[in-house]
Order: C-alpha cells, then sequence, then structure tokens
C-alpha cells in the first residue's frame, strides 16, 4: 500500500434514507492538495478499494468529508462504507483530481445528478469563493433523494440554483436545456451514465458548450475487445514480466507482490497510472485525456495493455 494516511472516521451522519456522509481525520500529518472534484483513495479491506469525490474539507488539511449512497446491488464497496463505524481507522489514498475546474472566462452550468452532486458542491462553493457567475443544476428522482438542497440553500445562490425532481418536473429536456444555455458555456456533470451520455450528444448535435465530466463507471464497449498477451519490462530490475490475454498489468503485478498504488480497476480514477518509458500503449481508461495518450509515456495499468510486444515501466 503506497501514499496512504492513516485517518479515523470521527463523525458519520445520515443526509438521507440512502446517502450518508463521512468525516475523517488525519491522525498524522495531513492530507495535501484538496481542490474542488476532487476525490481520494478509501482502503475498505483486501482488494477492496474505493473512490470517493470530497465534498467538504479542512484548509489545513486534518480532515475531509465524503457523501456515499448505499448500493445495495453494487459491488460491496458502498455497503463496506455504510457498515463503517464512528472512531474506526483507516488508509485513506490521495486526493487527486481528474475532474478539476478550469481556468477560464465561459460561462459555467454545474449538473449534478444524484450522489454526483458531490464534486459539483464543492465545485459551487468554490466558484462563489472566488465571485464567479455560475448555475446550478441538481437533478434528483425525487425531492427525498435531495440529501444536498439544503446545503445549496445555504449557499445562497438565488435564481442560480435549480432543483430538478424527474417525479414533479418530469425528465428534462437536454435539447431546450442546452438551446437556453450561452453558446460558449462550460458544462461540468457527474451523474449516472445516460445522464452524462445525454448532455454530450445533446451538445454535440447543437454544436453548444464544452461538456467536462466524471463517471460513475467505465462506458460500456460495443463487441469484445480483443486482448493479445505481451511482455512487461520492470526498468528498475530488468525483470520481464509475461502478460496473459486473460489478465491485467496490475493483476499480474500484484500477484508478484509489487506494491501498486490502485482504486477503481476500471480505468476512472487514475490512481494506477505508471510511467511508460519505452513501447506503444494501447489505452483503454478515461482519466487520460488525447494529449497525454498520444504523448505515450504513462498509462492506467489496470485497464490499458500494450499495442508493441513489450512495453517498459518506470517501476
Amino acid at each position: 500500500m503506497a501514499d496512504t494516511i492513516r485517518a479515523r472516521l470521527a463523525k458519520k451522519n445520515y443526509l438521507s434514507d440512502e446517502i450518508c456522509n463521512f468525516t475523517f481525520e488525519a491522525i498524522d500529518g495531513a492530507f495535501e492538495s484538496f481542490e474542488a472534484g476532487c476525490h481520494v483513495d478509501v482502503f475498505l479491506g483486501p482488494d477492496l478499494v474505493r473512490n470517493y469525490s470530497v465534498w467538504e474539507w479542512q484548509d489545513d488539511g486534518t480532515s475531509f468529508s465524503v457523501a456515499v449512497k448505499r448500493e445495495d446491488n453494487g459491488r460491496g464497496g458502498s455497503l463496506a462504507m455504510h457498515q463503517l463505524e464512528q472512531g474506526v481507522e483507516i488508509e485513506i489514498g490521495g486526493p487527486r483530481n481528474n475532474f478539476a475546474l478550469q481556468s477560464s472566462d465561459e460561462p459555467i452550468v454545474l449538473i449534478g445528478g444524484g450522489i454526483g452532486v458531490t464534486p459539483i458542491y464543492s465545485m459551487a462553493c468554490e466558484l462563489k469563493k472566488a465571485g464567479r457567475d455560475f448555475s446550478v443544476y441538481y437533478l434528483v428522482r425525487s425531492h427525498e433523494h435531495a440529501a444536498f438542497d439544503a446545503l445549496f440553500n445555504q449557499l445562497e445562490l438565488g435564481d442560480n440554483y435549480h432543483l430538478h425532481c424527474d417525479e414533479v418536473d418530469g425528465f428534462l429536456d437536454f435539447d431546450a436545456f442546452v438551446l437556453a444555455q450561452a453558446e460558449d458555456c462550460h458544462y461540468y456533470i457527474c451523474g449516472p451514465e445516460p445522464l452524462l451520455n445525454r448532455l454530450q450528444t445533446v451538445s454535440a448535435e447543437h454544436k453548444r458548450g464544452t461538456v467536462y465530466f466524471e463517471r460513475f463507471a467505465a462506458p460500456a464497449t460495443e463487441g469484445d475487445v480483443e486482448n493479445t498477451p505481451f511482455t512487461v519490462v520492470i526498468n528498475s530490475s530488468g525483470e520481464n514480466i509475461e502478460i496473459p490475454s486473460d489478465q491485467t498489468i496490475l493483476a499480474v503485478l500484484k500477484d508478484k507482490g509489487f506494491d501498486i498504488h490502485y482504486g477503481c480497476s476500471s480505468g476512472l480514477c487514475g490512481s494506477c497510472i505508471t510511467d511508460v518509458l519505452d513501447g506503444e500503449i494501447d489505452h483503454r481508461d478515461n482519466v487520460l485525456d488525447d494529449e497525454e495518450k498520444a504523448e505515450g509515456d504513462c498509462m492506467c495499468i489496470c485497464v490499458s495493455r500494450a499495442k508493441s510486444d513489450v512495453l517498459v515501466l518506470d517501476i
């Protein structure tokens, strides 16, 4: 386990029937570089690491809060989080940020769908503090699911804050929504995959706005992706390690005892980004942007593979 700080669960309180807030305090040292849109890795057990967006923190890095929705049919992370008892000590990695606000003068529209509101709330706080003009759209099924509504109201955003409840307001008409916004606006959106896909599609169709996003899950791919075996060379030792077609680099290195920092294992969080010294990468993540992928000097080893026969990793 690398680059973690031990923290204590100082506070646990429910924001709704499904969503629980967890406030962690650093036991030794402090966390660095909290900023709007960032996330942390929570080490819940052997091979159970989950990433959660930070929605509130102390400027000195001594504590932070994440809100987690209980998913009874999920992969187990949310249930493990909800079972944590106040006072428990746990390892935390990060923070890291793949969803940072960009420095620009364009109009800003923040969109949070369900529990995807957590990074959106932190962005609203940062933008208000900076005196920027922006608007917020909080999309939920019903008012009882709007766990952050009271917190947004405390920001006193006035007409720039919009709570949209499907149960009352119907499903959001994204065509009308996009056409009502400034043509050059920047959208920041986090939420379920269909919500993200719809905004991206409509924005592209109308050629209006730029969409920045964070995903909950890796996007579905059409058909099976063919995997071929390749060799990884560990630069520090010169060791050659074969990566079979049915295993990832991360899985093989973990089995061989390498101390690799990882989180989602789905190419979403960037925890396992590793420098590549030689070889051609088959990028399959949703973290690195097009420019970073084109440079070819780093990769997410949890999902990405090799196009060349050999990859030399800076490990």
